[in-house]
């Protein structure tokens, strides 16, 4: 069986079942931006568990290897189709993700990283099955206008996680640097980075696209510091071989951002 009949199929045989209420395709497959090495996001909405039992029903004949109830980020079902293509079948409650997404859209609270990547993640769904369509309702009503107290938020809570507060990210990078602390300077750097994606796309109003590919979304946005893609990747090209250079990038990197606030 093709890949995409497999991928077909498999959604029909979760739609057969009274506990799925609706079913939605995510990441760069529902988005058109996949490459070669891209998996399937396959969201199974219930209404009721599904028991393993079941589940090896619906899969059998579809994949290579199943693995049952990751539970690393999502609870979810991670496969690999018979043709060698990967699939992650997470597996949600709408009830959960509307109280979610009320937190950040509604109530305007930041989060440290990917504050509105579960908003985006919604926006972006591709329904491909909806039994009462309340998807597709919780789809229409989360797409409003992006809130200024969010942004406002989002860029306190990251510029003092960033640079201001006490805490602050750069700080811990520098002292990491300076030890030559190398899973430290990892682990720093990548926080760091992660809380400077979550400004910008708050400061652009623009909802967090998600881990992958940040630096090149970013680049589409209308306001970012000058040349900030450069020097994010000075940055990472110096931070293992030429200390005094990272902790330049990081200081170049905090007056750009300042520069545009």
């Amino acid at each position: 069986m093709k890949e995409r009949e497999a991928f077909r199929e498999l959604v029909d045989r979760f739609g057969a079942c009274e506990s799925v209420e609706a079913i939605g395709l995510g990441g760069s497959r529902a988005t058109g931006k996949a490459d070669a090495s891209s998996d399937y996001d396959l969201y199974v909405y219930l209404r009721a568990d599904i028991s393993i039992a079941q589940r090896e029903e619906i899969f059998a004949g579809l994949f290579q290897v199943m693995e049952y109830d990751n539970a690393f980020w999502e609870r979810e079902d991670d496969g690999i189709f018979t043709n060698g293509t990967p699939i992650d079948i997470l597996y949600r409650r709408i009830d959960d993700l509307d109280q979610s997404l009320r937190h950040v859209v509604i109530d305007h609270q930041a989060q440290n990283v990917y504050t509105t990547c579960l908003w985006n993640n919604l926006l972006n769904t591709k329904i491909l099955f909806d039994r009462d369509g309340r998807l597709a309702a919780l789809q229409k009503k989360y797409t409003v206008p992006y809130p200024a107290e969010l942004k406002e938020n989002i860029v306190r809570r990251q510029m003092a996680l960033l640079f201001d507060g006490l805490p602050n990210y750069a700080s811990q990078l520098k002292k990491a640097i300076a030890r030559h602390d190398v899973p430290a300077m990892n682990h720093r750097a990548a926080a760091f980075v992660e809380s400077y994606f979550d400004l910008l796309f708050g400061l652009n109003e623009t909802t967090h696209p998600g881990e992958k590919r940040m630096l090149r979304e970013a680049k589409k946005l209308p306001v970012v510091p000058e040349a900030f893609a450069d020097d994010i990747e000075s940055l990472f090209a110096n931070l293992f071989v030429e200390s005094d250079a990272s902790v330049q990038d990081l200081e170049r990197i905090e007056r750009r951002l300042k520069a545009i606030l």
